[in-house]
């Protein structure tokens, strides 16, 4: 059975890590949370049209009496700096938000496998062994396995 993983980690890394994060926090006092639905009924701001927030930038920047009294640009201004920062810090934190990801999926790849295998030799003790049955019955309650179509065509099971 090969691992894709083997590592451990401490409470006290768990602890530092999320000391660190609430430390990230309070540096970035402003970040706030928007709920789904609410995201879904505005404009933004993507890759493509970072140039176009640029123009306009600029176009209010040197075309002001052609704006509404009511327009601020310097707020717009604003708004297109901390974008701009925010990326520098996005980047190297989805890259390690992507590696936590990755870990827990192998870590979790490797776990599913083992209880897979625990199972396969608890259902063939609980044939000889009683005690074993009710874990075996408990676990198969639990168990959710499809089939890929290489393991059905050639009956393999977990």
């Amino acid at each position: 059975m090969s691992n894709l993983i083997s590592a451990e980690i401490t409470e006290e890394a768990i602890g530092t890590a999320k000391t660190k994060i609430d430390e990230l926090k309070q540096l970035l006092p402003f970040l706030i949370a928007i709920p789904a639905g609410e995201k879904q009924r505005k404009r933004t701001m993507g890759q493509k049209s970072v140039e176009y927030v640029s123009l306009a930038l600029r176009g209010a920047s040197n075309f002001e009496q052609y704006l509404a009294r009511s327009f601020n640009t310097e707020e717009f201004r604003k708004d297109a700096a901390l974008v701009s920062k925010l990326w520098e810090i996005r980047v190297p934190l989805a890259a390690l938000l992507e590696s936590v990801d990755d870990t827990i999926f192998a870590a979790s790849s490797d776990a599913m496998k083992s209880a897979d295998e625990v199972y396969r030799s608890m259902k063939d003790a609980a044939r000889k062994d009683a005690s074993v049955k009710l874990l075996v019955e408990e676990m198969k309650k639990r168990f959710s396995y499809k089939l890929s179509k290489t393991a059905q065509e050639t009956g393999d099971k977990p």
